[in-house]
């Protein structure tokens, strides 16, 4: 079940690689628009952000305005995207603007933040008692540390933070969506969650050790493939939901 809603997801996207491209294209440049202008980079570059701190000239107030902006037209593509495989709502140059809808979905994906992160504290704990009384703690012992990260804190919390978020799309289609939505419509399928979290978790591992391999990272030609690599991962995550929603909640049939 986790491959074939992973396959399903994928091919909604390239499958109906016209309609992808005429509800993202357009906000997707407009992201890395803002992000040059504004002056987003150091960011994203830890060198650049170390000098710009050191220096006394991080642009705090040109990086908010970015953050808030890339954050607008995230939530605009998102919805837009959900509303186009869910309801068939045909964008023009860019999806409608539905400003209610983004801020429920904002809102939604805020308090599933929040309710994340005591679980991830909790079993954060959990691993450290573990370690420190089974292995004498796991200093020095990278390999075994980072194991139980990853299936004692990572794998867990992304479980719950997928089926939390199956609700996601319900919000960007309607108000009054319960919370708790994706949580209930997933019971009984936390297996079938563990294994797309680990299908998405190696593809992306896979796929971003042959493009290092394969392709230049550097200069224009390097900006490129990242744009597009973070391109296919925004919207084969939001197909994600959207195939969660639609089968779990809609109970729709995988094609």
């Amino acid at each position: 079940m986790s491959w074939r809603i992973f396959l399903h997801s994928v091919r909604q996207v390239f499958g109906n690689l016209g309609g992808a491209l005429r509800v993202s294209a357009v906000l997707m440049l407009a992201q890395v628009l803002v992000g040059h202008f504004l002056g987003a980079e150091p960011m994203t570059d830890r060198l650049a952000l170390e000098e710009a701190i050191r220096t006394g000239q991080l642009p705090v107030a040109r990086l908010l305005l970015a953050m808030v902006l890339q954050l607008v037209l995230w939530l605009w593509l998102v919805v837009g995207w959900h509303r186009y495989v869910l309801l068939n709502e045909q964008p023009g140059i860019v999806p409608v603007l539905r400003p209610d809808r983004m801020l429920g979905y904002f809102g939604f994906s805020f308090l599933i933040g929040l309710m994340l992160i005591p679980v991830a504290l909790g079993l954060g704990l959990v691993m450290s008692l573990v370690l420190g009384t089974f292995f004498g703690g796991a200093a020095g012992n990278m390999p075994l540390l980072l194991t139980a990260t990853v299936l004692v804190v990572y794998l867990p919390t992304a479980v719950i933070a997928m089926r939390l978020s199956v609700t996601l799309p319900g919000a960007a289609l309607e108000g009054g969506v319960p919370l708790m939505t994706g949580w209930n419509a997933t019971q009984g399928q936390t297996g079938t969650i563990a294994g797309l979290v680990l299908i998405c978790i190696a593809i992306v591992i896979g796929l971003e050790w042959v493009i290092l391999q394969a392709l230049p990272m550097t200069g224009p030609a390097g900006f490129v493939v990242m744009v597009v690599l973070q391109w296919a991962y925004l919207m084969v995550g939001a197909s994600i939901l959207t195939t969660l929603y639609g089968h779990f909640v809609e109970r729709r049939a995988l094609v």
